[in-house]
């Protein structure tokens, strides 16, 4: 067991390396063209106030060409966790490079939705490309797999304990071919050496500030005021999940006798464009965003607020399901913390908890995942709030936790 440490450790040493490199080139080569597409070019042109239909109706023809001709690219997180869980492995012949510029023309395109679906599939694809070629058993491969994947979902939240997370919350099929100290402590130095990887290549480039970083709040949390609203909004965080959530599925029916992917790609287009011209704010996954709404929110009426947090998730539920794939954890953070200044608009307590606790309740209802919820949100909100997400997180899923329990009571 020894030697299997060992060599797994040395993989893993260089495995982690290269997907903290490939993440931070793949985020680059995304921003550069956004900036082209939505910043330098727009300004050439005059600032028209069409620009943005026009941008998405230019998309779509992009995705609908690539749906027709390819498949249905790039594949979402749950479609690759799915093959991953049944196979060991994720297929990367004649598959790679079609999800790279599939994921790298929708989210370039003003697409409401995240890149980790996307880097997910890229970076599984890699691994298993790179583990199949290297004479590494046919357990190991599976786990080597497994702890790149958990290392990419550190790296897109800058969350180093993702890794961690996704072994305790998530079944694979080759979870228990290690001992549990060793994946775990495999999986810490797969996420923190990506993580240090993909800062260190990011510092080379000139990529926007992230929404993750480590923050304290100046101010007290700790009197009655504040924890009178806990509940309410717990409850109102979980309402606006089941609003979330219900829409997918509802955009997802309404979409579903739409059989010709150009006309669903047309559609997400126009619905992009047409959003987009409103505010961009509509626009991308909505992660970059946050810093300047968060900076900025004092500046926006209640009811355009309220309008972003409803419609939010409306584009992200018709980009999904038009064939402009991506992530919806960023923009169920971004709506989630919209909501979540709506709702303590009126209220004389503590804006940052109390939008803490409203987000923590969401977002875990969203993803269905309290711990990983959790672990994305450290870094989000204010440092010393962070016993309040977990808490939180646990109590609004209890279906979840007591899962959880079960499961680590069989093992």
């Amino acid at each position: 067991m020894k030697k299997v440490a060992i060599v797994l450790g040395g993989y893993t040493l260089l495995l982690s390396v290269v997907i903290g490199v490939v993440a931070a080139l793949f985020l680059a080569a995304v921003h550069f063209s956004t900036d082209f597409v939505w910043e330098q070019l727009p300004e050439s042109l005059n600032q028209p106030n069409f620009y943005p239909l026009m941008v998405g109706l230019i998309g779509a023809l992009l995705v609908g060409l690539m749906q027709t001709r390819w498949g249905a690219f790039p594949y979402t997180m749950h479609e690759n966790m799915a093959e991953f869980r049944n196979t060991g492995r994720i297929e990367y012949k004649n598959r790679l490079w079609k999800t790279i510029v599939a994921a790298w023309i929708i989210l370039s395109f003003g697409a409401s939705v995240g890149p980790e679906a996307a880097l997910i599939g890229i970076v599984g694809a890699m691994i298993t490309w790179l583990v199949e070629h290297l004479r590494i058993n046919l357990a190991s491969r599976g786990e080597l797999v497994n702890l790149g994947i958990g290392a990419m979902m550190s790296v897109v939240f800058l969350a180093p304990f993702n890794g961690i997370v996704q072994n305790v919350e998530h079944k694979n099929p080759v979870e228990r071919k290690l001992p549990g100290w060793l994946r775990y402590s495999l999986s810490i130095i797969a996420s923190f050496c990506a993580l240090a990887a993909f800062v260190i290549v990011k510092q080379l480039l000139p990529l926007p500030e992230s929404i993750f970083a480590i923050r304290l709040s100046d101010q007290a949390i700790w009197n009655l005021q504040n924890l009178i609203f806990v509940v309410p909004a717990m409850i109102c965080g979980v309402a606006f999940a089941f609003y979330f959530n219900g829409l997918q599925s509802l955009v997802e029916k309404g979409l579903h006798f739409v059989r010709n992917k150009w006309l669903l790609a047309l559609i997400g287009g126009a619905s992009i464009g047409l959003l987009g011209m409103i505010s961009s704010y509509f626009l991308f996954s909505g992660e970059h965003q946050l810093i300047e709404m968060s900076s900025e929110v004092a500046k926006y009426s209640w009811p355009f607020l309220l309008l972003l947090a409803l419609l939010k998730p409306f584009l992200a539920a018709i980009c999904v399901n038009t064939g402009w794939k991506g992530g919806l954890i960023f923009p169920a953070i971004f709506a989630s913390s919209v909501m979540g200044y709506v709702f303590t608009w009126p209220l004389n307590g503590h804006v940052g908890f109390l939008l803490t606790i409203f987000v923590a309740a969401s977002c875990s209802r969203i993803v269905g995942s309290p711990l990983l919820t959790s672990s994305i949100l450290l870094f989000v909100f204010p440092l010393q709030f962070f016993p309040f997400i977990l808490l939180t997180s646990l109590i609004v899923n209890p279906k979840r936790v007591r899962e959880l329990l079960h499961k680590e009571a069989k093992s």
